[in-house]
């Protein structure tokens, strides 16, 4: 007898669930509503990022990878989220060097079964050394140091050379090369 009632007490349950409807919210079916301030995955903002690698330094859980590879005989150094193992702590975006490299959506589930698909990555070209050859940082980074630093920039000539490339009085190095 004392085995019955327990049962007795669930199948109630069970009845009174199918009757009533679930006792848990509608997660699968419905989206909830997330506030404006919610802080969510970190996404490059492709015209302010400097691509310094700054954000990798900090990031805790190694989310972000700076790879540096070659295209068409130039070097590029690329920056590489990968949302599937970020723990949203927002380190990347606080410390950020331009303050606005990186912004925060409102996504918090990145649900996918390729891992590719979980990625989001940005890269720029690599200045080098005209002595030794060496990767100095990317043109992006040299503009940014150039504009933050004002007229004194004009004393380093590779920010100088940055500079007026960018205003279109020097050639690019591939234009000075005959046919």
């Amino acid at each position: 007898m004392a085995i019955r009632r327990p049962k007795i007490r669930e199948l109630g349950e069970a009845i009174r669930a199918i009757v009533k409807g679930p006792f848990t919210t509608k997660f699968p079916f419905e989206k909830p509503e997330i506030i404006p301030e919610f802080r969510g995955f970190p996404k490059f903002v492709e015209e302010e990022c400097i691509r310094c690698g700054a954000c990798a330094e900090v990031c805790p859980a190694d989310v972000i990878l700076v790879e540096e590879i070659e295209k068409d005989g130039k070097l590029f150094r690329r920056l590489r989220f990968r949302y599937d193992i970020c723990q949203l702590c927002g380190q990347c975006g606080t410390l950020c060097t331009t303050g606005v490299g990186i912004e925060f959506t409102n996504e918090y589930a990145k649900n996918t079964l390729d891992r590719s698909e979980a990625i989001n990555e940005i890269e720029d070209e690599i200045v080098l050394c005209e002595k030794c050859g060496e990767p100095i940082t990317t043109k992006k980074h040299l503009s940014w140091i150039s504009d933050k630093i004002g007229e004194k920039a004009y004393a380093n000539p590779t920010l100088l050379l940055i500079k007026m490339r960018e205003a279109g009085i020097v050639a690019e190095d591939k234009d000075l090369e005959e046919p």
